[in-house]
């Protein structure tokens, strides 16, 4: 998977170009037919606020990345200061559809996901604040999109895929010229990038657990990892939240702040919600209708969101733009809306700090990575947070996404505290099942995890409270064995190698 073009396959289903160019002029047309109403629905200037950049679209459908806009959409520049600039400007009115505007850290390029046919796969663009200048960086054959900026010239994205009418979706990382395209999520969950936090770790969103099954469709939950795929873990044990958490931001103090969709329905928009630093669960901002989407902050007490307009019963989700203080919750000023079109994803051309730099500390010589557990009895899922029944080995099963099959890697002990330590195949999927003396299982995990080339990937338990600290103690594991059990080293390709 070292080339995007080497990984996938074109789209079966072809629209004429032709066609999209018209819906496109169209679409800019019809929006520049309705400026001279717009002064009237704009909200008093603000000299403190900074230019945001959005996307104005006839329709919005929530699912997969590249069906949001079936009936295309813009990247539109608003100032906010200037008394004489009520309408905004046009960026992209020679693309079918764009979105997901991210600015650089300086503010002075913008990062954003672009169509410019209706029929060509989404690819990130960059271009000059004024819509100028726009560059390629991706030359995907499936839709490359929703990117962040991160440090040392890369960008972290979302790659979909969809093959047989079945969407699929991971994380890979990009330099900024579009070369060394990289993979760092694996397995059947179908992860989609949120933002980057400050201190450099990605947020995404996948289902609990991690597959790609019709039980978890629609399902997700927020994870953090670092750029090059290593230290997966869930932001917080929401695992028992069946509704969609997605649209992240980091908030000035820290705290994250992001949306909360149901499953059920065809509501557009959800209820805001932010995890405070330190706290382990999520507190509502403002009501708990499902009325906005695309929250970011524009200020340190002060959001810009869309929020759902008004609109009759019968008629589709329309959004506009609003200011939403932070700490109060209350609906300030709205700054933006057309009656024909959804405002949506404001973002502010502001300089912010770039995340800290991880430094990859990968192996590019091994095709191996190390799970050590430091106690599996502890479980948020069991009474009183601890497995009862004794633990005597962990089986250890691969995922092989070339022919769907799940295979056994073999099984190694677990010592009296709970502690294991062993090696299996980077880049695979794996799972882990806990079995008593008899070989019976005691408890299994759904989801696949995995390790990265020379990665040391610890865990305190099963699902165990992120509230609580581990003991600081020294595992047998480690005091016995100075190497891990090494599990998988057979051809794990082989029928007999099958999981039972």
């Amino acid at each position: 998977m070292g080339q995007a073009s080497a990984v996938f396959s074109q789209r079966s289903v072809q629209k004429l170009a032709g066609v999209a160019f018209l819906t496109s002029a169209f679409f800019v047309a019809l929006q520049a037919s309705s400026q001279s109403s717009l002064a009237k629905r704009t909200a008093p200037q603000h000299s403190a606020l900074p230019d945001i950049v959005f996307v104005q679209t006839p329709s919005f459908v929530p699912g997969p990345l590249a069906q949001r806009f079936p009936n295309g959409s813009s990247l539109l520049r608003l100032n906010l200061s200037s008394p004489h600039s009520a309408a905004p400007s046009h960026l992209t009115g020679d693309f079918f559809a764009a979105a997901d505007p991210q600015p650089n850290f300086d503010a002075t390029k913008i990062l954003f996901s672009g169509q410019r046919t209706s029929s060509d796969p989404w690819q990130l663009w960059e271009m000059d604040l004024d819509g100028s200048h726009k560059r390629q960086i991706t030359n995907c054959s499936f839709d490359c999109l929703r990117g962040v900026y991160l440090p040392a010239e890369e960008i972290a994205f979302t790659v979909e895929t969809a093959q047989n009418n079945k969407h699929s979706s991971y994380l890979a990382v990009v330099k900024s010229d579009g070369s060394n395209f990289t993979p760092i999520t694996f397995g059947t969950a179908p992860f989609q990038l949120e933002t980057v936090l400050r201190d450099g770790r990605l947020v995404a969103s996948a289902p609990w657990p991690l597959q790609g099954t019709a039980q978890t469709e629609g399902v997700r939950i927020l994870y953090t990892l670092r750029p090059d795929g290593t230290a997966l873990e869930s932001f917080r044990c929401d695992h028992n939240d069946k509704a969609i958490q997605a649209d992240a931001a980091e908030l000035p103090d820290g705290s994250l702040l992001f949306l909360r969709r149901a499953i059920l329905g065809t509501l557009s928009g959800g209820a805001l919600l932010q995890i405070k630093t330190g706290d382990v669960r999520a507190t509502s901002l403002g009501p708990a209708q499902p009325l906005y989407n695309s929250p970011s902050p524009i200020s340190d007490d002060q959001l810009v969101v869309a929020r759902q307009s008004l609109t009759a019963a019968n008629s589709p989700d329309r959004f506009d733009l609003y200011l939403l203080d932070q700490k109060s919750a209350a609906l300030g000023e709205r700054l933006y809306a057309n009656p024909r079109f959804s405002s949506l994803q404001p973002t502010p051309i502001l300089p912010h700090a770039a995340p800290k730099h991880y430094w990859n500390t990968l192996s590019a010589d091994s095709s191996t990575g190390n799970f050590i557990s430091l106690n599996s009895y502890v479980s948020g899922d069991a009474a009183q947070g601890h497995i009862a029944t004794p633990i005597s080995r962990v089986r250890v099963l691969l995922w092989n996404p070339a022919n769907s099959i799940e295979y056994n890697l073999g099984e190694a002990p677990v010592e009296s505290d709970g502690s294991f330590f062993i090696q299996v195949p980077a880049n695979a999927p794996v799972r882990f099942v806990l079995l008593d003396a008899k070989g019976h299982t005691i408890r299994e995990e759904h989801g696949w995890v995995w390790t990265r080339p020379g990665e040391q990937r610890g865990c305190t338990g099963c699902h165990g409270d992120k509230a609580v600290a581990p003991d600081n103690h020294w595992p047998l594991t480690l005091r016995r064995f100075d190497t891990p059990t090494r599990l998988g080293e057979s051809d794990y390709g082989s029928a007999t190698a099958h999981a039972k």
